[in-house]
């Protein structure tokens, strides 16, 4: 009576449906010189390649001051001159032009988003954050990026980990780790407006920087977006179309020496509308819905850096998080975070680390036909402590880092996450680098109180010629749903010179204790209308371990001083199993293959030319067709008649109409959406 179709579609939508308690250290401590007085965009610009690549920016990977090249980790920086040559509009979009990312268009409002598999519209062992806080909604179990509307102009830039980041990060670092990092206040002084209109779109944007003293500043924006409704596979309105305001507010307070005070807060609303399929139980067995779903979100940011010597400084930061949603189902969440970490060089040859953090979830969840939680409401905590010690074997050419994040959460207990990385550097323009590392995924919420509705099976000779209810019961496992965790082995290659930069990533990923569903026994019911009917009830066991393995390629050529390309590669196989040995379709949503090419070319200096090709691969979806692979061109073409003001036009899916993702099964109701040809106009003034 279970059947490998109720199997499947039960296993997507509860994973999909699952609320992830994200367990993460959530500080990012970035230089006082870059807080105080980070270059311009026009400084990086007039810099050779070598030197702008030998910038001390990335902070996500060591929690620290670290150039590129010495970092012993996948890592890609996508930089605001990168965000704003590329004509995205949205920070999804700007992720495709990393290496080991999985980007798919869902429908016009939803993404799909994860590092080396796994992908879902939630993926949930991808953490993301933006300034140092987590971007994750708990009773989604991971990122819901139509919510995560920040003003692109505001970014510095992007950085991309791809691989654990557990032991300074925690849980949930799984695959990977993004960190969206936002502009000191003072490279935002002035105004700015932004008007983008197309064929599918209409954007506006204000911003306003302010100096409060010599060394302190602040800025103030709002922004708003509408979005039309795509077309679905059938040439139908795909009932997806959505709109959106943010704004917020940031102050940069030093005092030029030794302390460094950020304060951001945000807020967002949108409305979203959605098509989709619900189950029932009479005929057809599925019911049609068009709803318009709001979501609210309210953000309070603090942090202090201080610099207490040369060779020591800390960081302490805090912030509250408020998010409703109407997403599944009604439920809104506060969180409040606390973080400190301390950063000593001990000697000469020992760069030390450690700190802890806090942190506390109210969540309150509102059940309806589909989706019911026992309890309703639930507090929940975070312990957490890191340390990491890099000893430097060799000065300037051979490094070896261990360290371990240690945590305790309500859901799964304590955990152990241990992380080793050596680096070797010959020279100034090479390294090669290893990594062993540990991460879980912790047990959430639904694993252990939701009750969902999956699916509803039409009547049958085998079933009495009842209808099946398949209902994912939390409840049901009689063992309690234990930590997923992966074992992986990394190694790279950095390379940097004046024209060329270059770096190579291999990875080999062992996964444990990963979802399984269990069915229980069926048992003959009827509903509060007395319809008679049998419920097949299912829930999730650790029954399915396995391993990904792949490669990663990313270069950039400056060919000339007036023209640059960009090239990415990434490669990813998968291989699971259930415990009878039968192979599990993990990673089907996600392409074996991916290619990328940028071209950036100053036709004058007052006119930029920006080509942007990529090849995908197939998906091979379970239980819908499959995606098939695809090309897409975008061009953009810009031009300054004046220093402060630029006027662009971007043509997007130059190539052809195709399908990115297979929708929801719940929430996308089987119809895809389709990416047709389009434009838009942007322009941009500064004042």
């Amino acid at each position: 009576m279970a059947s490998r179709k109720i199997n499947q579609i039960a296993l997507t939508v509860s994973l999909l449906t699952s609320v992830q308690v994200q367990a993460d250290n959530s500080i990012t401590l970035e230089s006082m010189d870059e807080a105080v007085n980070p270059p311009s965009t026009e400084d990086l610009l007039a810099m050779p390649l070598e030197q702008v690549m030998a910038l001390n920016i990335t902070t996500s990977v060591s929690k620290k001051q670290q150039n590129v090249k010495d970092s012993a980790a996948a890592v890609f920086v996508i930089s605001a001159e990168d965000i704003r040559r590329s004509g995205a509009t949205s920070i999804p979009e700007a992720l495709r032009m990393a290496p080991g990312i999985q980007v798919a268009r869902i429908n016009a409002n939803q993404w799909a988003v994860t590092v080396r598999g796994f992908n879902e519209r939630t993926s949930n062992k991808l953490l993301v954050l933006m300034d140092g806080r987590t971007l994750y909604a708990p009773i989604f179990s991971g990122t819901l990026w139509e919510t995560q509307d920040m003003l692109l102009e505001n970014i510095e830039r992007i950085e991309v980990i791809r691989g654990p980041g557990a032991t300074l990060w925690g849980a949930n670092a799984v695959n990977g780790v993004i960190n969206i990092i936002s502009k000191n206040a003072k490279k935002t002084q002035g105004a700015e407006l932004s008007v983008t209109g197309g064929d599918e779109q209409v954007f506006g944007s204000a911003r306003y920087g302010f100096q409060i003293d010599k060394h302190s500043f602040g800025r103030v924006h709002v922004q708003s977006k509408k979005h039309d409704s795509y077309l679905s596979s059938s040439g139908a309105d795909n009932y997806d179309g959505w709109d959106a305001q943010q704004g917020g507010i940031q102050l940069d307070l030093s005092d030029g020496d030794n302390d460094a005070v950020k304060i951001q807060g945000n807020f967002f609303h949108g409305q979203f509308n959605e098509q989709s399929q619900r189950p029932m139980l009479t005929a057809p067995y599925f019911d049609t819905q068009r709803n318009q779903l709001d979501s609210s979100m309210f953000s309070l940011l603090s942090r202090w850096d201080k610099t207490l010597s040369a060779d020591s400084d800390f960081s302490l930061q805090a912030y509250y998080d408020y998010q409703q949603h109407e997403f599944f189902h009604q439920s809104n969440f506060h969180q409040f975070d606390l973080d400190f970490q301390h950063h000593l060089k001990l000697t000469a040859r020992h760069d030390f680390i450690w700190g802890g953090g806090y942190r506390f979830i109210q969540d309150h969840l509102i059940e309806n036909a589909y989706y019911q939680y026992q309890p309703g409401n639930r507090a929940y905590q975070l312990f957490s402590g890191f340390l990491q010690d890099e000893m430097s074997l060799i000065p300037d050419r051979l490094k070896f880092i261990f360290g371990s994040k240690l945590e305790h959460n309500d859901f799964s207990g304590f955990q152990v996450q241990p992380n080793a990385r050596l680096i070797w550097s010959p020279d100034s323009h090479h390294s090669v680098w290893s990594a062993l590392s540990k991460a879980v995924m912790t047990p959430s919420r639904s694993k252990q109180d939701l009750d969902v509705w999956l699916a509803t099976e039409p009547p049958s000779e085998e079933t009495g010629n009842l209808p099946v209810k398949v209902t994912g019961q939390a409840s049901l496992p009689t063992e309690k749903y234990k930590a997923e965790d992966v074992l992986a082995y990394e190694s790279g290659y950095h390379f940097q010179a004046s024209k060329v930069t270059a770096d190579v990533a291999l990875f080999y990923n062992d996964y444990s204790r990963l979802p399984l569903l269990m069915t229980g026994a069926p048992n003959l019911t009827a509903s509060e209308a007395g319809t008679p009917y049998i419920l097949l009830p299912v829930g999730l066991t650790n029954g399915v371990k396995g391993y990904t393995y792949g490669s990663e390629v990313s270069g950039t050529w400056q060919a000339t001083d007036f023209w640059k390309l960009n090239l990415s590669y990434g490669y990813l196989a998968a291989r699971f199993k259930r415990p009878d040995g039968s192979i599990h379709p993990f990673t089907d949503e996600n392409p074996q293959n991916q290619f990328s090419l940028r071209s950036s070319f100053d036709v004058l200096d007052n006119v930029e030319l920006d080509l942007w090709f990529r090849y995908v691969d197939k998906l091979a979806a379970i239980n819908t067709k499959p995606v098939a692979a695809y090309t897409s061109l975008n061009l953009r073409l810009a031009y300054k008649p004046i220093p402060k003001l630029e006027f662009s036009l971007v043509g997007n899916n130059l190539l052809e109409n195709h399908l990115e993702f297979n929708p929801d099964l719940l929430l996308g109701g089987g119809n895809n959406s389709v990416l047709e040809r389009h434009f838009y106009f942007k322009t941009r003034l500064d004042f």
